[in-house]
């Protein structure tokens, strides 16, 4: 696993962080409607956006265009 500082917001980057987002809350949230999740998702990418120092961990195994 390599953890690192994302300097470029690629869409690519975010949509991959929203999706994950998603999955995470639909596996701990299940009070959450699917239509509260999207609601709630629609403002995600902008938040991603707005995080001063975005740090990920990228799993080295997958292939993954960001490592």
């Amino acid at each position: 696993m390599k953890i690192t500082e994302v300097t470029d917001r690629a869409p690519e980057l975010i949509n991959r962080l929203l999706k994950v987002w998603e999955g995470s809350v639909r596996a701990t949230h299940l009070f959450l409607s699917d239509k509260e999740i999207k609601n709630i998702g629609e403002y995600v990418p902008q938040a991603l956006m707005e995080i001063d120092h975005l740090i990920i961990a990228k799993d080295m195994i997958i292939m993954d265009p960001y490592r």
